[in-house]
This record gives C-alpha cells, sequence and structure tokens, in this order.
C-alpha cells in the first residue's frame, strides 16, 4: 500500500506531510529558554543527549536544565548570544524535526523583581 501511495504522491506532485513537533508560543518568545513535552516517555535519555550534543556543536551555552523523565518534559535554558533570533531559528528547526517531541514552547526569561527599602 506504501508503494501505490508514493506513486501517488509522485505523480500529482503532492509531498507526505511530515509530523513536526508544534511550537505553542511564538519564535519571537524566545529568550534562552525552551521547555518541550515528548510523545513517549521512554525516549527522554536519547532526547535528551540529542539536544545537547545540538547546543554544544552550535556552541550555545546551557545555564540550566530540568527534566521530568516520568512525564516526558524537559527544560533547557541557554545563555542568550549575539543574535537570539538566529539561535531561536536554529533551536526551532531542531526541536521541530525530531520525532519524539510532540510540541515546545520558549519561555520568557523570568523578571526579578527589585527589592525597594
Amino acid at each position: 500500500m506504501a508503494k501505490f501511495d508514493k506513486m501517488y504522491h509522485d505523480f500529482f506532485g503532492i509531498k507526505p506531510q511530515l509530523n513536526e513537533a508544534d511550537l505553542v508560543n511564538k519564535i519571537s518568545d524566545y529568550r534562552g529558554g525552551f521547555l518541550y513535552k515528548l510523545i513517549d516517555p521512554a525516549t527522554a535519555g536519547n532526547v535528551k543527549a540529542d539536544i545537547q550534543a545540538f547546543l554544544n556543536k552550535k556552541a550555545m551555552h546551557v545555564i540550566k536544565t530540568k527534566f521530568q523523565d516520568e512525564n516526558g518534559k524537559g527544560f533547557f535554558y541557554v545563555r542568550l548570544g549575539e543574535d537570539p533570533a538566529k539561535e531561536s531559528q536554529r533551536i526551532q528547526g531542531f526541536i521541530s524535526q525530531l520525532p519524539e517531541v510532540e510540541k515546545f514552547s520558549f519561555t520568557l526569561k523570568p523578571i526579578q523583581k527589585q527589592v525597594t527599602k
């Protein structure tokens, strides 16, 4: 059956839909952190390693991480570089193509409260 589907797509020029992770908020919301939710929590270790390897390859320095492997959730906070827009595009492109990731979102950097006396 898959052979006929491929022939149909090739003949009519229709490209098959790819399963990509959904970005929940806007790419412009990137301030260094991102959360992700996995389809299968059993793949948590592999996904963490893949993301860490990608960030190291792109010279992005991880400041903080937090994981809930049993729930399939993870968080990375990365030091902002000179061009946050380019970083957010790289991260969005990498995370969205991981087949194990269901959805992800960029987090806003928490604003520290000023103490007044």
